[in-house]
């Protein structure tokens, strides 16, 4: 892991941050957050700190907005039948919502049209045709949708259907010939572009019902958020706005969704409790339920709804972890583990769960990937990227390989027939191989900078007022500095911890992962997330703990390690002794690979690694591979083989060794010398008993822990190793976090398994 901090500054800077924090009545370091963000003038800091409709811009400004007007101001006096067709995500889903509100207090009773995505993405004739047969349709109004169906949009027209699109997805070569509405497009007057589609639909509803357009800004902060739009300009206002609403006017369909949630609503609750379970409809094969929730009147139709968009949800989690874990084992299987871009398909997969897997796989190997659906020969598939792929722009390179594709940068759709898949395959690779460099094999986490002593209270409540938080303006990250924190429990049953450290308390949420590496004393760096929270009146800072980066460089763990691996050869791994079975196979320098995928280098010191120069660029971690995507790697102390590593390469002499896989040692592997520094004679075995019953009573976190807090005799190692098989033995007991004996206990060296082991070892 490593750690990138923003912006160093130099004088210039720093003059400019102090004026902008002078100017707007902030604090520095509240300027100094905004600048690195290129919010960087005092009006644009004011402008931040301004959300709201009074910044929304004029609806009139599209081009084509008074056409699309007018052509639905003549279906209101003609009383023609309006149909508006949206898409089945979120963005969609509230985009026909605002519309559909919007329409009938315009006068119009619109017909809505929403597909399932197994209908396929974009405006679907079938339907349409169908839909027109039953009783003539005289105006489609797309929504979400339309900037890529052209040629459809001519066959609808031929029917005598009028179109308008309202869409925000990336414009093709060849538009529609019809009324559009989307910021995007070339030579649009409109004058910001990051509208998701509810946030064009907004400004339909805008430019046909003026004001009262306001009261469905939380379908359109919603859809913003749920669409990963950047919360920038217009956006921020939308967000902010609709946000109000869901605090002081909460729909009922959004009391449904939230039960009997209390808290405050942010843009966090809209992103991950709200918009997934919208989504899940879609995704189920029943985007209806969706809008039929935001548009039914009656309580107990909402309430139906509701719950049963929770339950597709929960559906939608156990169907996406099936296809994650099929999905990562193909790329195993297929050997395209080194790709640039990772595509997969499987024609079992439901079209609907193949973008979430696509993310979460995204994430993980940190390149891009499209997870493909499909039957009958068509593959449908959903692409997801890093930060620095343009995946809209990669696929297009190839688009004369596919049957259809849109998107944007971070995220896209592609149809694709079967038979062209490895083809496509080929071509994005390439691609990407010519225009992108490699990706780090290291994990990274972003922060602003580095904070040397307690967190300031009033740049934690500054930074509070910068919400809504989301793309485009995520909530700050800070680093700080410490030694060994001892994390508890923050209640008896909780899996969360809580610690304190130089710059604040620290909350560490399912922190058990944690506890290990925060107790080792040694350096390390912490990543947290400040947080003001108000009880019983009274103010509260906590940093939420995202991330701990050790410094491997520090030598200060040794002893910790040796009572790691003792740990584990008492347990559950199988001791290693040179000369007599069972050995390990040596691996000759040259035949060490840093390439591909499935090995772990492990080690119990790295300075280890000064002795493989090419192993150096892997990444590093203490005790468990950093990602689970079965890059090579170098672990300290390996606590267990995670699921798809299938080799161990011990470039330190081990003290035992992992069953049920390959394991070889290194060559020129030193020995760390730890079995010459204990002994399993008797006589010194007693020594330390009888040192221990001294101690009795004193607070005991581990055999190492105390060993360094209390130095009770010189030899760390050798007090370490009888410490733990007394504990073994159950002749010393820890309760209530204090060393105990119990004197009752009469049990022979020969029953602890570590002892035996160790005797083995030392031959």
């Amino acid at each position: 892991m490593k750690i990138i901090y923003g912006k160093q500054l130099n004088f210039s800077d720093t003059e400019k941050i102090r004026k902008n924090a002078d100017e707007c009545g902030i604090l520095f370091e509240t300027a100094r957050l905004l600048y690195c963000r290129k919010t960087d003038t005092p009006e644009k800091i004011k402008r931040f700190f301004s959300p709201g409709k009074r910044n929304f811009g004029d609806p009139f400004s599209f081009r084509q907005m008074n056409l699309a007007v007018q052509r639905i101001e003549r279906a209101l006096n003609n009383s023609e039948r309006v149909v508006v067709f949206g898409d089945y995500d979120a963005d969609g889903i509230c985009a026909t919502a605002i519309l559909i509100y919007a329409l009938k207090e315009y006068g119009i009773d619109p017909i809505p049209l929403i597909p399932e995505r197994d209908d396929g993405y974009g405006l679907n004739l079938t339907l349409i045709e169908n839909l027109h047969g039953e009783t003539p349709v005289d105006l489609i109004i797309t929504v979400d949708c339309g900037i890529s169906d052209a040629e459809k949009i001519d066959k609808i027209k031929s029917l005598g259907i009028d179109v308008i699109v309202t869409d925000h997805h990336e414009p093709p070569d060849i538009l529609p010939e019809c009324i559009v509405l989307n910021p995007k497009v070339k030579g649009e007057t409109y004058p910001f572009d990051g509208l998701c589609g509810a946030g064009v639909a907004f400004k339909l509803a805008c430019a046909l019902i003026k004001n009262k357009a306001d009261s469905l800004l939380d379908f359109a902060a919603l859809a913003t958020v749920a669409d990963s739009m950047e919360l920038s300009g217009e956006n921020r206002d939308i967000v902010f706005e609709g946000l109000k609403l869901f605090n002081k006017n909460l729909r009922p369909c959004f009391q449904y969704i939230l039960g009997d949630n209390k808290k405050q609503i942010t843009s966090h609750t809209l992103a991950f409790v709200i918009a997934p379970r919208i989504n899940a409809g879609g995704r189920m094969g029943d985007a209806r339920c969706a809008l039929e929730l935001f548009t039914l009147q009656g309580q107990g139709e909402c309430f139906d709804r509701a719950v049963k968009l929770s339950r597709y949800n929960m559906e939608r989690q156990a169907e996406c972890d099936g296809i994650y874990r099929v999905a990562k084992q193909k790329i195993k299987d297929e050997g395209i583990c080194n790709d640039r871009v990772l595509t997969v398909y499987d024609q079992n997969w439901k079209t609907g769960f193949v973008g979430i897997v696509a993310a979460r796989l995204a994430e993980e190997f940190n390149r891009p990937v499209i997870v493909f659906a499909g039957y009958c020969g068509v593959l449908k598939g959903s692409a997801r990227s890093t930060d620095n792929i343009n995946i809209y722009e990669v696929i297009s390179s190839a688009k004369e390989l596919l049957v259809g594709f849109g998107g944007h940068a971070q995220a896209a759709g592609v149809t694709v027939d079967l038979h062209n898949f490895s083809a496509l395959r080929n071509a994005l690779n390439k691609y990407v191989s010519e225009r992108y460099p490699e990706p780090d094999a290291e994990k990274k986490i972003y922060a602003e900078w580095k904070i040397d002593k307690s967190f300031p209270l009033d740049f934690a409540r500054e930074i509070e007022q910068m919400e809504p938080f989301g793309v485009g303006n995520v909530r700050p990250l800070f680093g700080a500095e410490t030694g060994a924190v001892r994390p508890t429990r923050i209640k008896a049953d909780s899996a969360h911890y809580s610690f304190t450290c130089p710059v604040a308390e620290i909350l560490d949420f399912n922190g058990e992962k944690d506890v290990e590496i925060l107790s080792i004393p040694i350096k390390k760096q912490l990543v947290f997330e400040p947080n003001m929270s108000v009880f019983r009146g009274k103010e509260y800072f906590k940093g939420f703990l995202k991330s701990v980066v050790p410094d491997y460089s520090c030598a200060n763990y040794g002893l910790y390690i040796f009572m790691r691996e003792l740990k584990k050869l008492s347990s559950y791994c199988e001791p290693y002794y040179k000369d007599c079975a069972p050995s390990l196979p040596e691996i000759s320098r040259e035949e060490l690979s840093c390439g591909g995928y499935g090995t772990i280098f492990c080690v119990n010191d790295y300075s280890s690694l000064k002795n493989y120069p090419s192993l150096k660029n892997l990444p590093a971690s203490f005790f468990l591979p950093e990602r689970e995507n079965y890059s090579n790697c170098v672990v300290i102390s390996l606590s267990c083989v995670p699921e798809g590593y299938e080799r161990i390469i011990y470039l330190d002499t081990p003290l035992g060794f992992f069953k049920n896989v390959e394991n070889f040692i290194a060559a020129d592997a030193p020995d760390n010398g730890w079995i010459n520094k204990i002994s399993t004679e008797r006589s010194d075995v007693a020594d330390i008993y009888n040192t221990l019953k001294n101690y009795t009573g004193k607070e005991f976190l581990s055999s190492a822990d105390f060993y360094e807090k209390n130095r009770p005799c010189e030899n760390g190692f050798q007090f370490v190793f009888v410490c733990e098989v007394l504990l073994e033995l159950g002749i010393f007991f820890i309760k209530d976090g204090t060393l105990r004996l119990d004197a009752r206990v009469k049990n022979a060296l020969t029953n602890s398994v570590l002892y035996s082991k160790i005797s083995l070892i030392k031959g």
